[in-house]
């Protein structure tokens, strides 16, 4: 997925994510139930998760565009690239989680 993509899917993801959880976490008839702590849980969780998981990611893609230039084997478009690669990496597990969470708390 190119990081163009990636970036307004997660737009568009996230809005929806962050509107239910709005409407869910400031419903005065809710707030104290199980199932609204529960979401506030997992949502932190997931943020950790995926901070966690994309650091990584971005740690190997940095890891890579060393070795290239370590190597030579470095053009000078293998630097945007690389660099945007980094980006790529380290957002997508957000993405995936942001994806995951509209399909999951956008069904009726």
């Amino acid at each position: 997925m190119s990081a163009v993509t990636l970036s307004a899917a997660t737009a568009v993801a996230s809005a929806v994510t962050i509107t239910h959880r709005m409407m869910l976490m400031s419903d005065p008839a809710t707030i104290w139930d199980l199932s609204t702590r529960s979401e506030a849980v997992q949502m932190i969780a997931e943020k950790v998760d995926a901070a966690t998981q994309g650091s990584f990611d971005a740690a190997m893609e940095a890891s890579r565009l060393a070795l290239r230039s370590a190597t030579g084997r470095l053009s000078h478009d293998d630097v945007a690239h690389g660099l945007l690669a980094i980006g790529v990496a380290a957002a997508r597990p957000a993405a995936r989680r942001a994806r995951a969470n509209a399909k999951r708390l956008g069904r009726p």
